[in-house]
């Protein structure tokens, strides 16, 4: 018999994406607890990729999956190495691909023990069964008979080349595991069927074909060689668990610790998909979401934690506050609002510098590559992003944001319907004058303190309220009635001017909206 390694006390944990696709919120928040329990109780998390589907996996997907993963920080003890050069860990190979020598050896051993035996129904035949079975209210499964097929009516088979499957002799007696989550479970044996192993698998003169080992089938021979204790995934592998326990009682392996996440929902309740927003690592990355706010979002969706009114953990804190009996069996809510609220907070947390690197790609055209920026531009640049980021949620709403800084367009502010009820005052139109007269008799560079004192001789030649003085000033210089303070933001305009940017000065500003 081949021996699994399922008797170490190291925990043993992995987890096991498919390269077919982004790696979504439910696998990243799978990711996260199998890496946090790693974490918590001094055990080992395994990555491996379930590449098995030649047709769908692209290398492309699993680059983009080792590089979401890292990006959240959940780095891992053995598999594929970050940079694609090769893997770590000795129970290896940790791409599935690279595996099917050692599926087909279990295959063969099954065979022989009679634990499992060769299906050669057709697709027809096993349709013909299906329809029969609903027009007689039974459950649609397998008849199981070719499992009395004789030696000779076997070989005949096979040396017809007919295709056939590799299908697991059910034992007489239900299934049962354990789910942390969920308690004990049970499945009655007809109600599984004989699971198959192997497709498409085929005999004849010409040679054998081994065929192709499915998804649970696969799963199963990895995890227990690979001596994972604790299997955490999603609740729709339920249905898939009966079959890997028959599997690994079949070889004789212990039956690891089972624990499925509920599933995560959208707030109108559905099952989470693109129509709620993003759902890819990617896509919350491109729209500058930082790595820390997902996690700490992630970590909390189906987890109860002692101090229910904490909100913000740093990884070190949840790893310490992770256990499996807090996972709640119940549907987690995805509410973007919270992920926003716990992004603002990290993004107040970040230094101007590490923000601005990340935005800087947003401006493509407007700003010089990064690398060539001389280090003002990079100072201004990051005064720029600290102004504005406490106004958004998400760093790809900067740009516009700090559009105007750029490029401001004084018809479209005009024809802005509430701007437009602004500059209908006829006090709007003294304001604005009276301050770019000043503005435009002033020589030298203009501070903000300039242009404070203008302003209170502007209010009193004018005799308005702050309000009726500042609004039409900030139509005319950012395009909108409300914005940064004028202290900081006159410096922002005129250093960007010195800096030879592109960027209208006040005074262009002023006498292209006055007309002047």
């Amino acid at each position: 018999m081949i021996e699994s390694d399922m008797e170490s006390s190291t925990i043993r944990v992995r987890f096991a994406p498919s390269p077919t696709g982004l790696l979504h919120v439910g696998n990243a928040r799978t990711a996260l607890f199998n890496w946090m329990y790693a974490k918590r109780t001094g055990g080992k998390f395994i990555l491996r990729v379930e590449d098995t589907d030649l047709d769908r996996a692209k290398s492309s997907y699993e680059k983009q999956l080792i590089d979401d993963l890292v990006w959240l920080g959940l780095t891992w003890d053995e598999g594929p190495t970050e940079n694609d050069f090769g893997e770590k860990g000795e129970r290896g190979p940790y791409r599935q691909s690279k595996r099917f020598d050692l599926y087909a050896s279990h295959t063969a051993q099954l065979l022989a023990e009679g634990k499992a035996y060769r299906c050669f129904c057709t697709p027809e035949e096993l349709e013909e069964e299906r329809r029969q079975a609903i027009a007689q209210h039974r459950p649609q499964i397998y008849s199981g008979k070719c499992r009395n097929l004789t030696k000779p009516e076997i070989k005949e088979s096979l040396l017809r080349g007919k295709t056939y499957a590799v299908r697991l002799k059910i034992p007489d007696h239900p299934i049962r595991f354990h789910d942390i989550v969920r308690g004990d479970l049970e499945f009655a044996a007809e109600t599984i069927s004989d699971p198959i192993l192997v497709r498409s698998a085929q005999g004849g003169t010409s040679g054998m074909n081994p065929g192709v080992p499915v998804y649970n089938y696969v799963v199963t021979i990895d995890d227990a060689l690979m001596g994972i204790t604790h299997v955490i995934r999603g609740e729709d592998h339920i249905a898939n668990t009966p079959k890997q326990v028959a599997i690994y009682e079949a070889f004789g392996w212990k039956v690891p610790e089972f624990v499925h996440l509920s599933t995560i929902l959208g707030q109108d309740r559905e099952r989470l998909s693109k129509r709620h927003g993003a759902t890819s690592m990617s896509g919350f990355r491109e729209m500058g979401y930082l790595p820390e706010a997902l996690v700490n979002y992630l970590a909390l969706l189906g987890l109860g934690v002692e101090d229910e009114k904490t909100e913000t953990y740093t990884p070190d804190q949840l790893v310490e506050a992770f256990s499996l009996e807090r996972i709640s069996p119940g549907p987690a809510i995805f509410d973007f609002e919270k992920l926003n609220c716990l992004n603002r907070h990290y993004m107040k947390l970040s230094s101007p510098a590490r923000l601005a690197a990340l935005c800087w790609d947003y401006f493509g055209g407007l700003l010089p590559e990064k690398e060539e920026a001389p280090d003002a531009v990079l100072v201004w640049f990051f005064q720029v992003i600290a102004l504005f980021v406490p106004s958004i949620s998400h760093l790809d709403e900067i740009p516009a944001k700090v559009a105007f800084i750029f490029h401001m367009n004084p018809e479209l502010a005009r024809v802005e319907p509430e701007n437009a009820a602004v500059l209908a005052v006829d006090s709007a139109h003294v304001v604005l004058t009276e301050l770019a007269n000043r503005v435009r008799e002033h020589t030298g560079p203009l501070a903000a303190s300039d242009f404070s004192k203008w302003l209170d001789e502007v209010k009193q030649v004018a005799g308005v309220q702050d309000d009726e003085l500042r609004k039409p000033v900030q139509i005319a210089l950012t395009g909108t009635h409300s914005g940064p303070d004028f202290d900081k933001l006159i410096p922002l305009i005129e250093q960007g001017v010195e800096l030879n940017l592109g960027v209208p000065s006040v005074r262009q500003r002023l006498d292209a909206f006055v007309g002047i």
